[in-house]
């Protein structure tokens, strides 16, 4: 008995000692949807050599991946460690593929990871939520319990500088802990919000270049490029080596994800998005994307929004004649820390001012659509999902009507929420639950 006792312990103690963060799963370098789909798997451990290997269960047994590569980052104050990536291949769409991680030999991790579906499928989005509140812990079991396909974070993904320390205590306890091992097992997306980016005097920020994997198909920036984030030299240097060619250029990208074209913009104040060079991206970008039957774009600061809190952060609305002209149908923000739904709507700006000031222009509202009986939106629908966990901003304007702006249609500021968009073929469902699962809005629309 004492003996199979040691055995059990020795099993186990590799286990519990091989990662500082447990494997998490990214879209990776896989924009488009294909025959064969890929995932990349991320885990962090320490900084020492070990032997790791990568495993996929196919129809006759375990097939091993290619070896995985590592980055370091050495960033106080979390003691330097190590950036593994693997990519599971070779998977059949819309399948639930179990995988299992490998340390000298001996199994220390199992999950099984949802490949991205070629059809139907759930896409939970929300932001503006890892702080570490119990607000956020309620948010993060609601979104497991709604079963999504992926999961989309629409900006300040942890709080409150993007460090590298931040992560460790807010996001990945949050999201791939014991109690809610959700990014184990559906891939997470996210865009980079006001809190994500380098920050002066702090040389763990702006670590989601390091942490995510996501496609690096956006606008060819470098380090230093109008439009980049400005990293600093000799202080960021450790985060932008260890995130390679995903800084700054990560930042924004696009994918497909069943029949829905996402377009995903770093709205930051430094990204000037009537620039050539991102404009030109943009444009090319939706373009191409007519074959999908939907199009989003989803950034962290909102086009058009009634909230009192960030009133003036307009500085993205002379987009919207782009967007509208390639037949976007949503837009995703947050920064907002409430939820807010628009009428469809076209918007004609007038000259801009400087950033943080507004944007003044000409508002063409579909006043007809309800989402219920009239489904076809004419216009862009702009959604705020940004109660995913931080504090609240402006509770009393749910029950004042009077402080919307006309074409708000929706306004729930007194309760953390999320979205859900269930998209099957020519019909998108949207859906805002609060952290009992409790439906506060509901809309469909049609093509």
């Amino acid at each position: 008995m004492r003996l199979l006792l040691l055995l059990l312990l020795t099993a186990l103690l590799p286990a519990q000692d091989a990662f500082l963060v447990k494997p998490y799963l990214q879209l990776g370098e896989a924009p488009r949807v294909l025959a064969n789909e890929r995932l990349d798997l991320l885990w962090h451990t320490e900084d020492r050599d070990a032997a790791w290997l990568v495993e996929v269960k196919g129809p006759r047994g375990w097939i091993a991946q290619a070896a995985p590569t590592w980055r370091r980052l050495e960033a106080p104050p979390l003691p330097a460690h190590r950036i593994y990536r693997a990519t599971l291949r070779n998977l059949a769409p819309g399948a639930q593929v179990p995988y299992r991680v490998k340390r000298a030999g001996v199994v220390v991790f199992e999950a099984a990871a949802h490949a991205r579906k070629p059809g139907a499928h759930r896409m939970i989005v929300f932001g503006d939520a890892a702080n570490g509140s119990k607000e956020q812990g309620a948010i993060a079991k609601a979104v497991a319990a709604a079963a999504p396909d992926a999961v989309f974070i629409v900006g300040d993904l942890v709080y409150g500088r993007g460090r590298a320390s931040e992560y460790r205590t807010r996001f990945f306890p949050a999201y791939n802990g014991e109690e809610v091992p959700l990014m184990r097992s559906v891939p997470f997306l996210g865009v980079p919000g006001n809190h994500d980016v380098p920050f002066k005097g702090l040389g763990d920020a702006a670590a989601y270049f390091a942490y995510w994997s996501q496609p690096l198909n956006g606008p060819a920036l470098k380090a230093g490029d109008p439009g980049a984030a400005p990293a600093i030299p000799g202080l960021h240097d450790a985060v932008v080596a260890a995130a390679g060619p995903a800084f700054p250029r990560m930042a924004s990208f696009s994918f497909d994800y069943g029949k829905v074209h996402w377009t995903v913009l770093d709205s930051n104040a430094y990204a000037d998005w009537e620039s050539p060079a991102l404009r030109a991206w943009l444009e090319a970008d939706l373009k191409a994307a007519q074959h999908a039957t939907w199009r989003i774009v989803a950034l962290h600061h909102p086009l058009f929004q009634s909230s009192r809190s960030h009133m003036d952060d307009q500085w993205m609305r002379p987009l919207s004649p782009v967007l509208e002209k390639y037949g976007v149908d949503l837009v995703l923000a947050g920064h907002v820390h409430n939820y807010q739904r628009t009428a469809p709507l076209r918007f004609k700006p007038a000259k801009a001012g400087p950033r943080g000031t507004p944007v003044p222009g000409t508002f063409t509202v579909d006043e007809a659509f309800d989402g219920k009986t009239v489904t076809r939106a004419k216009g862009i629908i702009h959604l705020v999902t940004g109660a995913g966990g931080a504090e609240l901003y402006d509770p009393w304007q749910t029950d004042a009507k009077a402080s919307w702006q006309p074409w708000t249609r929706t306004f729930i500021s007194d309760r953390h929420s999320f979205t859900v968009l269930d998209v099957d073929g020519r019909t998108l469902k949207l859906r805002q639950l609060d952290a009992e699962g409790r439906e506060l809005d509901r809309i469909t629309m049609t093509k």
